[in-house]
């Protein structure tokens, strides 16, 4: 999969969700297998919903880093999924999920995951 075939398959998914409201995102094609994707979600109940992931699409889809977070309207992190190597602690490092306080272990996760995970914390 080239990267501009990736960023199609993220708009679908993006377009396909019910509770996303409006959609600012952002593509940077490094080459034809390498992006940077980014922008702002705005989901229902003023939720918002921050991504960035850096993809290498080939020869499989390869994140090499990424960080979405949920927010409340007024800027509360809810939710931060991200795969930052400084939780070493967590079996599942370096990708893990950020709850308040809490740091939990996570598998490695992408937009249509994360579309769906924030759905427990906005109903």
């Amino acid at each position: 999969m080239k990267s501009r075939e990736y960023y199609a398959a993220v708009q679908k998914t993006i377009l396909g969700a019910t509770h996303v409201i409006q959609s600012d995102i952002s593509f940077d094609e490094i080459s034809e297998e390498e992006c940077y994707i980014r922008g702002l979600l705005m989901l229902s109940g003023g939720y918002q919903l921050h991504i960035a992931e850096y993809v290498v699409t080939e020869p499989k889809i390869k994140r090499l880093k990424y960080r979405f977070h949920l927010q409340t309207a007024k800027g509360k992190i809810l939710a931060r999924w991200d795969n930052a190597p400084h939780h070493p602690e967590v079996e599942s490092h370096p990708d893990h999920l950020h709850v308040g306080e809490k740091v939990r272990e996570n598998p490695p996760t992408d937009i249509p995951q994360v579309l769906t995970a924030v759905l427990s914390f906005i109903e």
